[in-house]
């Protein structure tokens, strides 16, 4: 059985960082220092719906589920709630992630997915509709996912930042459909530059796969005026109506964040600088010091993904774009600290690949932001469908090593702390097991498998300092629980 301490067997806990602390009023405050923040976990925004019972959740299934995720030990929780729009609460601005999502599921499966998914149009259905269900429950109960999420962080003394992806293209050119503000305006979408190389990659690789290759990106271009002011209402919304710690503009998912980065490069900027403005008015209000606001980013600054070759990343070269390639002025944002923490990320690498971490620590000397470079769990060997590893302890022991390996690659090149992207986020030993949608039920090493997430859970909380990561790779046998 996993030792329920999520920090048992990783030395001194006391090493772990400080990123809070409560005083007699119970309100939280957070360090001073944004090079202190330990670990920032963040978990996707239907992460917990998937797995929840659907039309039988209710709000203290979604409860037990939210401290199984908390007991992975992360320091801060990025909770994904908007794509930027929709989102997983109640909302008067932003569209509910429930009200569309079937439709648009099952119109992408007809679209891109089928038939190379292996999937059925029922099933694509069927899992869209769980989803959807789960939601509304909480919803009917006079809660919301992310209201139980803040809750639980502050039972735990967990900070907990509201993270949006600032342009998810997760149902590809269907993503605005998701959304009844984009639906009324599918002319203010990201237009792709004619016969871009860009264009022409995704071309190519759409006609190999028999998809059509559209005209527009998914998601609404920030350029558009009123584009622009939707999303910002957006962030006001939550900062005002939420009892959060700040707000994560997540960069990574997916390529378009604005049309002609290049050269609109200052439009995001605005974004980030009146955001910043805003989190600081909402604080004062409040009577809290500050509001944190992080970016999760490209993997370099300027290095293109052919140059860089990133091992273990997407063998799509458009797929990790540089900064500059993305129209992020990261040096601006770290020279006028307008943020608190940087998240460089790869798009979607298997270890041992991360990013070029050191460029963005250089930067960052001399100014009160911190580094967390990220690090994904998916080790390359348990992507291979052509040549599966069983569940084993020499697998975990392996796949803990590399995670291991990778965080120390990071704090070698000067990282603050590590933030985590896509690992799973449930245990194991939950007491809600028997009735939730995973089981990890899969003999093959992978996401499915429970040695998996094993391994996730005893690594996690060792992230934030680096002592205690070279204790953990250094135990032989694995520390209790693996």
């Amino acid at each position: 059985m996993t030792n329920k301490n999520p920090n048992a067997g990783l030395g001194d806990n006391r090493e772990l960082g400080s990123v809070f602390n409560s005083d007699i009023d119970g309100l939280l405050t957070l360090s001073s220092d944004n090079r202190e923040l330990g670990s920032v976990f963040n978990g996707d925004i239907n992460g917990l719906l998937l797995v929840a019972s659907g039309k039988g959740s209710a709000p203290d299934e979604y409860r037990q589920m939210v401290r199984d995720m908390l007991g992975y030990g992360m320091t801060v929780l990025a909770q994904n709630v908007g794509l930027p729009d929709p989102v997983i609460y109640r909302s008067r601005i932003a569209t509910g992630f429930d009200k569309h999502l079937v439709e648009v599921g099952v119109k992408t499966w007809q679209d891109v997915w089928d038939p190379h998914d292996g999937s059925t149009d029922a099933a694509v259905r069927e899992n869209h509709q769980h989803q959807a269900n789960a939601m509304r429950r909480l919803v009917e109960y006079g809660t919301d996912p992310f209201t139980i999420t803040i809750e639980e962080c502050r039972k735990c003394g967990v900070p907990i930042v509201a993270s949006y992806r600032m342009n998810s293209e997760d149902w590809y050119a269907n993503n605005y459909l998701l959304s009844d503000f984009e639906r009324q305006h599918p002319e203010w979408r990201v237009r792709y530059a004619p016969y871009s190389e860009e264009w022409q990659a995704w071309k190519t690789h759409n006609d190999a796969r028999g998809e059509p290759t559209d005209e527009f990106a998914g998601c609404l271009d920030p350029a558009v005026p009123e584009v622009y002011a939707h999303r910002m209402a957006i962030f006001r919304e939550v900062a005002e109506d939420y009892d959060i710690d700040g707000i994560e503009f997540d960069w990574r998912r997916m390529h378009h964040m604005i049309s002609d980065p290049r050269n609109n490069h200052p439009i995001l900027t605005r974004m980030v600088r009146q955001t910043r403005q805003m989190l600081n008015e909402v604080a004062r209000n409040r009577g809290r010091d500050r509001l944190l606001l992080g970016v999760r980013v490209c993997g370099s600054l300027d290095t293109p993904a052919a140059v860089a070759r990133y091992g273990g990343s997407d063998p799509l070269n458009h797929a990790d774009l540089s900064c500059t390639e993305l129209g992020l002025d990261v040096r601006t944002w770290i020279a006028e600290e307008l943020v608190d923490y940087v998240c460089p990320s790869l798009f979607w690498p298997c270890l041992p690949g991360v990013p070029w971490t050191k460029e963005f620590v250089d930067l960052a000397k001399g100014r009160n932001v911190g580094i967390y470079p990220t690090v994904f769990p998916m080790p390359t060997w348990a992507e291979d469908g052509e040549r599966p590893v069983q569940d084993s302890l020499d697998a975990r022991r392996r796949h803990k090593n590399e995670i291991v390996k990778a965080a120390l690659q990071c704090y070698d090149d000067g990282a603050d702390g590590i933030s985590t992207y896509n690992w799973n986020r449930d245990d194991p030993d939950s007491p809600l097991r028997p009735r939730l949608r995973r089981h990890f039920s899969s003999p093959q090493y992978g996401r499915s498998c429970e040695g998996y997430s094993r391994v996730c859970m005893q690594v996690h909380p060792a992230l934030p300092n680096s002592t205690t990561l070279r204790e953990l790779l250094d135990a032989d046998p694995p520390a209790p629980g693996l």
